[in-house]
């Protein structure tokens, strides 16, 4: 197993150019959290989806959120809260991506989603879910995904962050792009 490289420890807050990231419980109290090196290798932005057209990814940062699951009460309602509000971007097996463009930047982070397939078929599955449990709130704005721990079977819950700036042209493609740095599943 590759050992993480924590870049800050015990962080309340991630800055980004375009948006600042907090983990609060319903009480808006911060629950810190370590800033921790990408595990992501591969940089490559397809234009106009070509295979033929694959460029190296410039401008570009990306970090991961490492939450200590002994920091958190099982059971108990946190948010990841955003400086502004993202926007659903996709979703991939057992994850979903919200992001966020402004200008020539754009942003994105992704939720591991291990209760998909209960969530989708809750008879076949009943009570035997996974140790932690992220979900997209109704409500719009700052708040927009909520997740709470089932039990403390693993020592983190890893929120993966990307963004890159500078971009000119194919925005929809570095968007994308952006989006697959953080797909970690």
């Amino acid at each position: 197993m590759i050992e993480d490289k924590v870049l800050e420890s015990n962080a309340t807050v991630l800055r980004t150019p375009l948006v600042d990231i907090e983990i609060v419980d319903e009480e808006e109290h911060n629950i810190s959290f370590d800033i921790v090196e990408s595990w992501n290798s591969i940089h490559d932005v397809w234009i106009d989806n070509d295979e033929n057209k694959i460029i190296e990814a410039e401008n570009y940062d990306e970090k991961r959120i490492r939450i200590k699951t002994s920091s958190l009460e099982i059971r108990k309602v946190y948010f990841v809260k955003t400086s502004v509000p993202i926007e659903s971007r996709g979703y991939d097996e057992r994850q979903f991506t919200y992001g966020y463009t402004r200008g020539t930047q754009t942003f994105a982070m992704t939720f591991p989603d291990p209760n998909e397939l209960a969530k989708l078929l809750p008879d076949e599955f009943g009570d035997e879910w996974e140790w932690y449990d992220f979900n997209v709130e109704e409500a719009t704005g700052t708040k927009a995904i909520s997740f709470y721990l089932i039990d403390r079977k693993k020592d983190y819950i890893n929120i993966p962050v990307a963004w890159i700036w500078n971009i000119h042209d194919h925005m929809a493609d570095y968007e994308a792009a952006v989006v697959s740095f953080t797909w970690t599943i």
